[in-house]
C-alpha cells in the first residue's frame, strides 16, 4: 500500500496514524520525506502488508525531480494506492494526473482528504463547494486527531478483498492430512 500526494499534504502523518507507529519523519518543512520509506507489518483488519510513504509529487529543482521520479517508480510495485490531499487546499493538477495514472495502470486507489481538524469555518468557506464537485470518492481524516483513520483502514480492507481472489500461496500444494507449521514474526516496533 503506497501513500502518494503533494509535499505537506500529510502523507507521513497519515502513514503514522494508520500504522500506529512513528514510521515516517513528520515536519512542517516541505520535502521532509526525501526517499520512499517502507515497512512490512501486520495491519488490521488487512493482515500482512508493506506500507510505503513516498516523497511529494510536486517537489522542485534538480534533486526534487529525482525524488518525484522515485515516487513514480514506486507505482510499479503498488497493489493499492492512497492519495493524500490537504483538505484545506484541495486537489491539484498533480493529484488529478496521479488519479488518472492509477486508473490507467488499474491500481485501486483511495483519496484521503487530510487535515479536517483545521479551522472549520474557514475550511467550509473554501472547500465545501469544491468538494461537492469532486469527481472521485474520498474519505475525510485528521492524522492529528485520528478522526477517520479507522474508516480508512476498513476501506483499505474492502479494497484488498478483490485483490486476493486470484492469489494462492500454498493451497494448491497441500492435501488433506498434511502437517503445516505457521511462523508469525513479531513486529518489535509495534505498540505494546
Amino acid at each position: 500500500i503506497s501513500f502518494f500526494g503533494r509535499r505537506n499534504a500529510g502523507k507521513s502523518s497519515v502513514v503514522n496514524a494508520v500504522t500506529g507507529q512513528s514510521l515516517s519523519i513528520v515536519s512542517d518543512v516541505k520535502g521532509t520525506t526525501t526517499d520512499p520509506v517502507q515497512k512490512a507489518m501486520e495491519l488490521l483488519p488487512l493482515g500482512p502488508v508493506v506500507i510505503i510513504d513516498t516523497p511529494g509529487i510536486d517537489d522542485e529543482g534538480a534533486i526534487g525531480k529525482l525524488r518525484v521520479e522515485k515516487t513514480y517508480n514506486i507505482l510499479a510495485k503498488t497493489d493499492m494506492a492512497v492519495l493524500v490531499i490537504d483538505n484545506f487546499i484541495g486537489p491539484s493538477r498533480e493529484d488529478m494526473d496521479l488519479m488518472n495514472l492509477f486508473r490507467e495502470r488499474r491500481v485501486p486507489f483511495l483519496v484521503v482528504l487530510n487535515k479536517v481538524d483545521l479551522d472549520m469555518e474557514a475550511l467550509t468557506e473554501n472547500s465545501s463547494e469544491a468538494e461537492s464537485a469532486y469527481s472521485f470518492p474520498y474519505i475525510r481524516v485528521s492524522a492529528l486527531t485520528g478522526q477517520g483513520i479507522a474508516e480508512l483502514k476498513e476501506k483499505l480492507a474492502e479494497m484488498a478483498k478483490p485483490l486476493d481472489q486470484d492469489k494462492q500461496l500454498i493451497s494448491d500444494k497441500l492435501k488433506e492430512g498434511d502437517l503445516v507449521i505457521l511462523v508469525t514474526p513479531i513486529d518489535a516496533s509495534a505498540p505494546k
